[in-house]
């Protein structure tokens, strides 16, 4: 029984997509692949509780599909912010939290900082 689960959750992250604006564990795809390999140490003979297993799935099938998204659409597209979608995403991509990073460095970090 568990080899369906498997193959079920390796079939939901053909689906569910890898931000490369995002990397060292923040992209939500690369989590869930890390979570699904941890779980399923042994592969599909790894023994896992069923029905844990499909509720998850259900759920995370659910947010792949924007199940809720298209349901419920959205009226305005801005974020709380006020920011669009791309603007989001360019402020939550790596590049930028580096930047950001390094701009708040205090002074003596920056002076001493090995290159």
């Amino acid at each position: 029984m568990s080899r369906n689960s498997y193959r079920s959750f390796l079939r939901l992250l053909e689906k569910w997509p890898i931000d490369t604006s995002k990397s060292g564990g923040r992209d939500l795809g690369e989590h869930l692949r890390r979570q699904v390999t941890n779980a399923f140490k042994q592969g599909d003979a790894t023994v896992v509780n069923e029905n844990e297993c499909q509720r998850i799935l259900s759920s995370l099938e659910r947010l792949a599909l924007n199940v809720h998204g298209t349901k419920f659409p959205r009226k305005l597209q801005s974020s709380s912010t006020g920011l669009s979608l791309d603007q989001c995403r360019e402020i939550s991509s790596t590049e930028f939290m580096e930047t950001v990073q390094e701009e708040e460095a205090p002074l003596y970090s920056k002076v001493f900082r090995k290159k």
